[in-house]
């Protein structure tokens, strides 16, 4: 046998190792956004047990041939997609998605009724496929909702938990296909429609690592499973408030922010408030992200945070951040003369731990990165 057909064989061993890792959905060089996942080219190296930048030589990266294509026409199969891949194909997007509210024109829009007032829920965090996302609770204030004559349930974002290195022992399905259908299987079935924003982070990792329009896949996978979901947007959208009877409005924001807990829970609103300029401010601020029961008015802005569908994770726990679980039910009036919510009613409901943990032989379970977890029993009428 020849030194060529010696180079020929470790060309096709070596390209062969490489794509049976993309195959698996590994991707090929790496994502920039997170460096602790390796690439199919790095786990191909340890593998074969040669130097990865020497693999990468060889093998070449997308879009740069290396030796193996120079000299006998082979590569990886870049362009390779799995069945998942396929099925998200048509929902892939150019680059990041702008935030829906900074288009400067509200898509959506809310009519009061006779009497100049309006009725809707407010919920956010639910984190489906999370270990520790709580079905029970989204089920009870969705009754509730429907108890109280909502006419939306508005989402304040991460519907799912996504994934990322460090929360995949924390989730019970892996994939942006799974995750979405965890969620239709275990969201309440009602009839009134619900209004989610896509928060940048959780479900929003998805889009920063795949190119993929999560929210508006969801949306199809939602309606697909029953459920009246519509997808408002990346990060924030606003809503219109019209008055039945003059037809006056104003607008209802719902956001995803960013950044960590403060140690006042007013802080984070009270922030982002202050970074918006005179005439961008809504009417009505609805607040995810922070898993926190807070409302409040500032520069003349009722603000709401709605709470969250999750118990404390590991990561909170270490982090001694609390999660205050539960929602919001509100009802607002609105100065038929000038658009302007004069009155705002907002109905806590908070989800109490219904014993002590040890008492009922689940404190050694609560946490696991190894297998399922014992959650708490809750309540949500009194301490």
């Amino acid at each position: 046998m020849t030194a060529g057909d010696l180079s020929r064989d470790r060309a096709i061993k070596e390209v062969a190792a490489v794509n049976k890792y993309i195959r698996q959905g590994v991707s090929p060089t790496g994502i920039p956004s997170n460096t602790k996942e390796p690439s199919a080219i790095a786990l191909a190296a340890k593998e074969l047990g040669v130097v990865k930048k020497s693999l990468s030589n060889r093998v070449g990266r997308p879009g740069r041939p290396g030796t193996w294509k120079r000299l006998y026409d082979l590569e990886p199969e870049w362009g390779w997609q799995s069945s998942e891949s396929e099925i998200l194909k048509p929902y892939a997007i150019p680059h990041e998605m702008p935030p829906l509210g900074t288009s400067g024109a509200s898509r959506w829009e809310l009519k009061s009724d006779a009497n100049n007032r309006f009725k809707f829920a407010a919920f956010g965090d639910f984190h489906a496929a999370s270990k520790y996302s709580r079905t029970d609770v989204r089920e009870d204030l969705t009754r509730r909702a429907e108890a109280f004559g909502a006419a939306c349930i508005f989402d304040t974002g991460n519907w799912i938990d996504g994934e990322m290195s460090f929360n995949r022992y924390d989730i019970e399905a892996s994939g942006i296909d799974a995750q979405c259908r965890l969620l239709a299987k275990n969201y309440p079935k009602t009839d009134i429609p619900t209004y989610a924003v896509t928060g940048a982070d959780h479900e929003g990792w998805y889009i920063k690592r795949e190119g993929i329009d999560v929210g508006r896949y969801c949306e199809s996978v939602m309606r697909e499973a029953g459920h009246p979901w519509t997808n408002l947007g990346y990060m924030e959208a606003d809503i219109k408030l019209v008055n039945a009877n003059t037809e006056k409005s104003c607008f209802l924001r719902v956001m995803h922010p960013g950044g960590g807990s403060s140690y006042a829970l007013s802080y984070r609103p009270q922030k982002i408030l202050e970074s918006m300029e005179g005439g961008e401010k809504p009417a009505i601020l609805l607040l995810g992200h922070y898993h926190k029961i807070d409302f409040g008015l500032v520069r003349n802005v009722w603000y709401v945070q709605t709470g969250c569908g999750q118990d404390q994770t590991p990561f909170m726990r270490q982090k001694a951040i609390e999660a205050h679980v539960g929602g919001f039910l509100v009802e607002c009036e609105q100065d038929p003369e000038t658009g302007a919510i004069i009155e705002f009613t907002p109905h806590a409901r908070r989800y109490f731990n219904r014993a002590y943990y040890f008492a009922e032989g689940r404190a050694n379970n609560r946490w696991s990165g190894h297998g399922p977890v014992t959650q708490i029993p809750r309540r949500g009428n009194q301490p």
